[in-house]
């Protein structure tokens, strides 16, 4: 199926503005960039709350279930929270009936992995408690989701369910099928990309499996979704995840394919990204009919 008008029109765009060039230039995140305050978002209730230090938001929809969803934003572990996705948390909490807790944690260049990871899993596992929990992360958040998964023991209750939207799997990005990509990524460069993940690594090595998941252990993890589009250079590696987690035990992981769609489709306003944002609705509801 070809891609809508729509995603084709800003496939165009970002061509023409010249935004690969720009996105995520390293040089932009030598100090820690403010996060805005919270948009207005319809149909949920916003409050404000802290966690270990974190700013977190809890936005409830108007008719709540005993359920929740931590969800992760992206931005390359540089960049603040944007109005996609607080868009995307809204509607999820709207339409799925979940409580969606949102941490604003921090990011380079104040903060590296060795801060942020275990604040976050501490900060899962506190939900977890309050109910029944889904994960989900973009980007760079669906990074460190799914280090946050990983890092469960079993004695820790799991996620009912986890949804990673274009995730960065392994911050070497050697996997050679990126090169093939790359020309026909209109979003991600990866030269910027490379810079902000190395330093997001220290002190460890960009390949450790603490900030490269795809290294680490995918035994165990329970129902895993993810979403990766064509266009987008980390697309090999969510296929090579998909492959490698095909046998594991416990694990029951989904790769959905955005034939022709960029990095981060699904928070996008385009037919495509809504119709997905639909798709992982039905998934959060279903986990809990």
């Amino acid at each position: 199926m070809s891609s809508s008008l729509t995603s084709r029109a800003v496939v165009g765009l970002l061509r023409v503005a010249g935004v690969k060039k720009r996105q995520f230039e390293p040089r932009r995140f030598l100090a820690e960039v403010t996060n805005p305050a919270p948009p207005r978002l319809p149909g949920v209730t916003v409050r404000r709350e802290e966690f270990e230090g974190w700013t977190v938001y809890r936005l409830t929809p108007a008719n709540p279930i005993p359920h929740y969803a931590v969800y992760i934003h992206g931005g390359a572990w540089a960049a603040p929270i944007t109005r996609l996705h607080w868009r995307l948390a809204a509607r999820i909490a709207g339409e799925s009936g979940r409580e969606v807790v949102l941490p604003l944690y921090p990011r380079l260049p104040t903060a590296t992995h060795a801060d942020v990871l275990p604040v976050m899993l501490r900060l899962s596992q506190h939900v977890q408690k309050q109910g029944p929990t889904a994960l989900i992360g973009d980007s760079a958040g669906g990074n460190i989701a799914l280090s946050v998964l990983q890092a469960l023991t079993s004695q820790d209750r799991r996620p009912d369910i986890t949804v990673l939207i274009s995730p960065a799997l392994d911050l070497t990005f050697t996997n050679p099928k990126i090169a093939d990509i790359a020309p026909h990524d209109p979003l991600l460069n990866l030269e910027h990309i490379r810079v902000l993940a190395a330093r997001w690594a220290v002190p460890a090595d960009p390949s450790h499996p603490q900030t490269s998941p795809l290294s680490g252990h995918l035994d165990h993890l329970g129902l895993v979704h993810v979403y990766a589009g064509t266009r987008d250079v980390l697309f090999p590696d969510a296929v090579l995840l998909r492959d490698r987690a095909e046998r594991m035990a416990g694990t029951d992981l989904h790769l959905h394919i955005g034939e022709g769609m960029i990095h981060d489709w699904p928070i996008m306003p385009t037919p495509e990204g809504r119709r997905t944002v639909g798709e992982v609705i039905t998934l959060l509801r279903g986990v809990h009919a």
